[in-house]
């Protein structure tokens, strides 16, 4: 079962990898953004047959909308 992270969860989680594990923020945004092309792709093969739009939020990471 995968579990869902609330917004405060997600930012501790962020907090830690860069803290804890040294893992730079970019890298961070780089790997989620990688991550949601490959989910994306998989569900929707065709995809590069379309024209889409990419909605993000005014939050922390509204820069992964780009």
């Amino acid at each position: 079962m995968m579990k869902v992270a609330n917004a405060e969860e997600m930012q501790e989680l962020d907090r830690k990898a860069i803290e804890t594990y040294r893992i730079p923020g970019m890298i961070l945004m780089e790997n989620a953004g990688r991550g949601a092309a490959e989910v994306i792709s998989n569900t929707f093969p065709d995809i590069h047959k379309k024209k889409i739009a990419i909605i993000a939020g005014k939050g922390n990471n509204g820069e992964m909308g780009l």
